[in-house]
Protein backbone atom coordinates (compact mmCIF):
# COMPACT_ATOMS: atom_id res chain seq x y z
CA UNK A 1 0.00 0.00 0.00
CA UNK A 2 0.98 3.55 -0.34
CA UNK A 3 2.79 4.89 3.04
CA UNK A 4 3.93 8.61 3.23
CA UNK A 5 5.84 9.89 5.96
CA UNK A 6 4.09 12.88 6.76
CA UNK A 7 6.35 13.89 9.73
CA UNK A 8 8.55 12.05 12.36
CA UNK A 9 6.72 9.18 14.04
CA UNK A 10 3.45 10.25 11.63
CA UNK A 11 2.39 8.29 8.36
CA UNK A 12 -0.26 8.12 6.25
CA UNK A 13 -1.32 4.60 4.85
CA UNK A 14 -4.27 3.90 2.75
CA UNK A 15 -5.98 6.56 3.92
CA UNK A 16 -4.63 5.63 7.64
CA UNK A 17 -3.06 8.11 10.32
CA UNK A 18 -0.43 6.29 11.71
CA UNK A 19 1.97 6.77 15.06
CA UNK A 20 4.88 5.84 16.11
CA UNK A 21 5.29 4.40 19.73
CA UNK A 22 4.65 6.82 22.12
CA UNK A 23 3.02 9.11 19.78
CA UNK A 24 -0.29 10.23 19.81
CA UNK A 25 -2.88 13.17 20.11
CA UNK A 26 -1.93 16.11 22.00
CA UNK A 27 -4.09 17.24 23.96
CA UNK A 28 -1.96 20.01 25.75
CA UNK A 29 -3.93 23.24 26.60
CA UNK A 30 -0.45 25.24 27.76
CA UNK A 31 0.50 27.94 25.44
CA UNK A 32 3.94 26.24 24.95
CA UNK A 33 2.41 22.92 23.50
CA UNK A 34 4.34 20.89 26.29
CA UNK A 35 2.87 17.46 26.22
CA UNK A 36 2.06 16.18 30.07
CA UNK A 37 1.48 11.88 29.84
CA UNK A 38 -2.19 12.61 31.00
CA UNK A 39 -2.61 15.10 27.79
CA UNK A 40 -1.46 11.94 25.22
CA UNK A 41 -3.97 9.96 23.56
CA UNK A 42 -1.88 7.14 22.25
CA UNK A 43 -3.09 3.98 23.00
CA UNK A 44 -6.58 2.78 21.40
CA UNK A 45 -7.68 -1.03 21.11
CA UNK A 46 -10.51 -3.06 21.20
CA UNK A 47 -10.56 -6.94 21.69
CA UNK A 48 -11.77 -9.80 23.76
CA UNK A 49 -11.29 -11.63 27.37
CA UNK A 50 -12.33 -14.77 28.38
CA UNK A 51 -14.45 -14.53 31.64
CA UNK A 52 -13.90 -16.70 34.52
CA UNK A 53 -16.78 -16.75 37.26
CA UNK A 54 -14.90 -18.05 40.77
CA UNK A 55 -14.99 -17.85 44.23
CA UNK A 56 -12.31 -16.04 46.10
CA UNK A 57 -9.87 -18.93 46.24
CA UNK A 58 -9.84 -19.33 42.21
CA UNK A 59 -12.33 -22.30 42.05
CA UNK A 60 -14.03 -21.71 38.86
CA UNK A 61 -17.60 -22.69 37.63
CA UNK A 62 -17.89 -24.32 34.59
CA UNK A 63 -19.74 -21.89 32.27
CA UNK A 64 -21.68 -22.38 28.86
CA UNK A 65 -18.96 -22.32 26.39
CA UNK A 66 -20.79 -20.36 23.95
CA UNK A 67 -21.21 -17.84 26.59
CA UNK A 68 -17.25 -17.11 28.06
CA UNK A 69 -15.95 -14.51 26.03
CA UNK A 70 -16.30 -10.92 26.30
CA UNK A 71 -15.48 -7.73 24.59
CA UNK A 72 -13.37 -4.44 25.58
CA UNK A 73 -12.47 -1.09 24.20
CA UNK A 74 -9.27 0.64 25.52
CA UNK A 75 -8.94 4.15 24.62
CA UNK A 76 -5.60 5.65 26.71
CA UNK A 77 -6.43 4.85 30.46
CA UNK A 78 -9.83 4.03 30.38
CA UNK A 79 -11.42 0.12 29.71
CA UNK A 80 -15.32 -0.31 29.48
CA UNK A 81 -15.86 -4.48 29.25
CA UNK A 82 -18.90 -6.32 28.69
CA UNK A 83 -20.11 -9.97 28.96
CA UNK A 84 -22.74 -12.48 28.98
CA UNK A 85 -22.18 -15.84 30.82
CA UNK A 86 -24.58 -18.53 31.83
CA UNK A 87 -23.12 -20.82 34.83
CA UNK A 88 -23.25 -24.88 33.79
CA UNK A 89 -21.90 -26.20 36.98
CA UNK A 90 -20.48 -24.63 40.79
CA UNK A 91 -18.40 -27.57 41.00
CA UNK A 92 -16.30 -26.82 44.11
CA UNK A 93 -16.50 -22.96 44.09
CA UNK A 94 -18.13 -22.06 47.62
CA UNK A 95 -18.26 -18.44 49.70
CA UNK A 96 -18.19 -15.27 47.68
CA UNK A 97 -17.97 -15.13 44.26
CA UNK A 98 -16.49 -12.93 41.79
CA UNK A 99 -15.65 -12.01 37.95
CA UNK A 100 -11.75 -12.69 37.00
CA UNK A 101 -9.78 -12.25 33.91
CA UNK A 102 -10.29 -8.58 32.68
CA UNK A 103 -8.44 -7.97 30.24
CA UNK A 104 -6.23 -5.20 32.32
CA UNK A 105 -5.90 -4.73 35.68
CA UNK A 106 -7.77 -1.95 37.80
CA UNK A 107 -5.21 0.34 38.81
CA UNK A 108 -4.30 0.68 42.62
CA UNK A 109 -5.59 3.60 44.25
CA UNK A 110 -8.86 4.02 45.98
CA UNK A 111 -10.19 6.62 43.89
CA UNK A 112 -10.85 3.87 40.73
CA UNK A 113 -12.54 0.99 42.38
CA UNK A 114 -15.03 0.98 39.70
CA UNK A 115 -19.01 0.04 40.45
CA UNK A 116 -20.23 -3.50 37.63
CA UNK A 117 -23.59 -2.47 36.06
CA UNK A 118 -25.68 -5.98 36.21
CA UNK A 119 -28.44 -4.79 34.25
CA UNK A 120 -29.70 -8.76 33.28
CA UNK A 121 -29.65 -11.71 35.64
CA UNK A 122 -31.82 -15.01 36.15
CA UNK A 123 -32.13 -18.12 37.55
CA UNK A 124 -30.24 -16.95 41.02
CA UNK A 125 -30.93 -17.84 44.21
CA UNK A 126 -31.92 -14.35 45.72
CA UNK A 127 -34.39 -12.58 47.78
CA UNK A 128 -37.47 -11.10 45.35
CA UNK A 129 -36.83 -7.61 44.60
CA UNK A 130 -32.80 -7.54 45.18
CA UNK A 131 -30.31 -6.65 42.87
CA UNK A 132 -27.07 -8.02 41.84
CA UNK A 133 -23.41 -5.60 41.10
CA UNK A 134 -20.38 -5.75 41.40
CA UNK A 135 -17.11 -3.71 42.65
CA UNK A 136 -14.05 -3.84 40.53
CA UNK A 137 -11.05 -4.07 43.02
CA UNK A 138 -7.56 -2.14 42.49
CA UNK A 139 -4.43 -3.98 41.81
CA UNK A 140 -6.63 -6.29 39.96
CA UNK A 141 -8.17 -8.08 37.46
CA UNK A 142 -11.25 -9.01 39.57
CA UNK A 143 -14.76 -8.01 40.54
CA UNK A 144 -16.43 -9.32 43.61
CA UNK A 145 -20.24 -9.90 42.80
CA UNK A 146 -22.85 -7.75 45.48
CA UNK A 147 -26.20 -8.31 46.66
CA UNK A 148 -28.22 -5.48 47.91
CA UNK A 149 -29.76 -7.76 50.41
CA UNK A 150 -28.84 -5.87 53.29
CA UNK A 151 -30.45 -3.53 55.00
CA UNK A 152 -27.02 -1.04 55.16
CA UNK A 153 -26.02 -2.18 51.46
CA UNK A 154 -24.72 -4.68 49.98
CA UNK A 155 -23.04 -8.26 51.13
CA UNK A 156 -21.02 -10.73 49.17
CA UNK A 157 -22.78 -12.84 46.38
CA UNK A 158 -21.88 -16.12 47.56
CA UNK A 159 -21.65 -19.06 44.87
CA UNK A 160 -24.72 -20.93 46.30
CA UNK A 161 -26.83 -17.79 44.88
CA UNK A 162 -25.62 -17.92 41.71
CA UNK A 163 -26.18 -21.91 41.50
CA UNK A 164 -25.38 -23.99 38.71
CA UNK A 165 -27.38 -22.13 36.28
CA UNK A 166 -27.36 -18.45 36.68
CA UNK A 167 -26.93 -15.84 34.12
CA UNK A 168 -25.71 -12.48 34.33
CA UNK A 169 -25.56 -9.49 31.58
CA UNK A 170 -22.83 -6.59 32.80
CA UNK A 171 -20.82 -3.94 32.22
CA UNK A 172 -17.92 -2.09 33.75
CA UNK A 173 -15.92 0.93 32.79
CA UNK A 174 -12.72 1.27 34.54
CA UNK A 175 -9.43 3.01 35.03
CA UNK A 176 -5.70 1.57 34.16
CA UNK A 177 -3.69 4.83 34.30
Amino acid sequence: GNNVVIADGLTLTNGNIGFASGHGINFAATANGTTMASELLDDYEEGTWTIILEDHSDRAFTLNSSQTTGTYIKIGGQVTITGYFIATAINSASGQSRISGLPFNILGNDRNYAAMTIGFATNLNITAGTSVAGVGIINSANVNLTNFDATAGTTNLTCAKISGDGQMVFTMTYTTV
